[in-house]
């Protein structure tokens, strides 16, 4: 992608933008709904300024919002805008209903709200669209140089001349063997006809994309790149075998390549969805499960003998294991810790099959969040056999115990649910898996909670459709 410097600028700009917006957003409420600048108190204005500012900073900062990747696509960039003013729209709405801190009408935050859609909105297209005027223009342009004609080197190519927010010129491409290298369009000249060429034309930045084998090379042109005030921005050689997202970290002031991105390896990010699970899962079982489960359980004693709880060992967090709690849905039998359920088990009860079907049977794992377990959100767990059976024929199989196991996950709203005796859906769910763990944020985990009601109520309401990053 293009270079952080060009991408930090271009966050700042939007989050100051978005930020000055949500604000402007306040006032123009204020003036439609009261005619003056606050429809608050006075003493009351300040307070709501600071926490719907806040809680932009922080639903934005967790989303794809302000990533350069997406900066190229406007749609995509307004799509995550619409969702975060969903998201902050709800979680505002929350506050004001438990607390009594501020006086309005619902009247006020509605049209609040279709103001901040509406202007921030019109406002970030505003900025995009003239971001990418400016530079068509000509304006903050940076002239840039390929060095090596390879795939690679024809890759980079492509990306900087797809799209002008990148700001970059393209002014040519230079490899020693024009003849055998896989670059698509015409090499401009040699690696040694380059240092005259970047004197003569103000090359700004030469990306290196040559192989491992041409180090003391590389080694001279970045010589030469800093001797003449040309950044220089090396394509490392393992791209070539590769391509997964990967997170470059160092140990003392030697570079290690970590081929898997956490972003839940941070503690700011563990306490956050932690505190999330605790609070919601607290709710939720003293409001749902403390007078459901004891109806549950005359119903499951009356439908079947056996208990009421099926406690089996699972794989979580770390490849290791613990106690997962679901209520009982088939009659008592030797191959439930090793046999899967199928559609049409003779050994599913008939109250079973209704639990099964609308997942009431996995409630009880709540309990399992508030222990520390398992989350709200993450790969669902498996049984014990079947992570030995998957993680022999699957690749990255073990990659989803770096989280957490979840009560739902991104592989179940795009589709990859149920059994796991299918090797191809497996290999989906993984993927999916690996998705959420390297792209996890607040954001991500908020949508896939809501996808998943709405699924269960696809036939009162249209299901959500979420592009699915991983289906190109």
């Amino acid at each position: 992608m293009a270079g952080n410097h060009y991408s930090n600028k271009v966050k700042i700009i939007l989050q100051s933008s978005d930020l000055f917006l949500l604000n402007v957003a306040f006032f123009v409420a204020s003036v439609f709904t009261t005619q003056t600048l606050s429809f608050l108190r006075n003493d009351q204005t300040f307070t709501f300024l600071v926490m719907i500012n806040l809680i932009w900073y922080v639903l934005a900062t967790n989303s794809n919002l302000y990533k350069i990747d997406l900066l190229v696509r406007i749609d995509k960039n307004i799509y995550w805008t619409v969702f975060t003013v969903i998201i902050h729209y709800l979680i505002v709405s929350v506050i004001l209903y438990f607390t009594s801190i501020f006086k309005y009408s619902h009247y006020q935050i509605l049209i609040f709200y279709f103001s901040v859609f509406y202007i921030i909105i019109a406002g970030k297209i505003a900025l995009l669209v003239g971001l990418k005027y400016l530079r068509r223009k000509g304006y903050d342009i940076r002239n840039v140089v390929i060095l090596g004609g390879g795939k690679v080197g024809d890759e980079i190519k492509n990306l900087i001349t797809a799209d002008f927010s990148f700001g970059y010129k393209y002014l040519g491409t230079f490899d020693d063997t024009p003849n055998v290298c896989q670059f698509k369009s015409a090499i401009t000249g040699t690696l040694n006809d380059f240092k005259t060429f970047a004197l003569e034309n103000k090359v700004d930045v030469a990306f290196i994309a040559l192989p491992e084998d041409d180090l003391s090379q590389v080694n001279d042109l970045m010589l030469f790149c800093d001797d003449n005030a040309i950044r220089t921005k090396v394509v490392p050689d393992f791209i070539r075998y590769i391509r997964n997202r990967i997170k470059l970290d160092y140990y003392g002031s030697i570079p290690i390549i970590l081929l898997h991105e956490e972003p839940l390896q941070s503690y700011r990010n563990r306490f956050l969805k932690r505190s999330l699970d605790l609070v919601f899962s607290f709710f939720f079982t003293v409001f749902v499960l403390s007078w459901l489960i004891p109806v549950l359980a005359i119903l499951i004693k009356l439908d079947s003998k056996g208990p009421v709880f099926f406690i089996q060992r699972r794989t979580g967090l770390n490849n290791k294991e613990f106690n997962i709690i679901k209520l009982r849905t088939m009659h008592e039998n030797a191959d439930a810790d090793t046999k899967q359920a199928i559609k049409g088990d003779p050994r599913i009860t008939k109250l079973g099959a209704f639990l099964r079907a609308n997942n009431i049977d996995e409630f009880p794992q709540f309990l399992n969040v508030l222990m520390g377990h398992m989350s709200i959100i993450g790969p669902r767990p498996h049984m014990l056999q079947e992570t030995i059976q998957y993680s022999k024929i699957t690749d990255s199989y073990l990659v989803r115990h770096f989280v957490k196991p979840g009560l739902t996950g991104w592989a179940q709203v795009n589709g990859f649910h149920g059994d796991t005796l299918n090797p191809t859906i497996m290999r989906g769910r993984v993927k999916h898996d690996v998705y959420y763990i390297e792209n996890w944020s607040v954001v991500l985990d908020i949508q896939i909670f809501f996808k998943t009601i709405y699924d269960k109520f696809k036939g009162l309401f249209e299901t959500i459709k979420i592009k699915d990053p991983l289906i190109k």
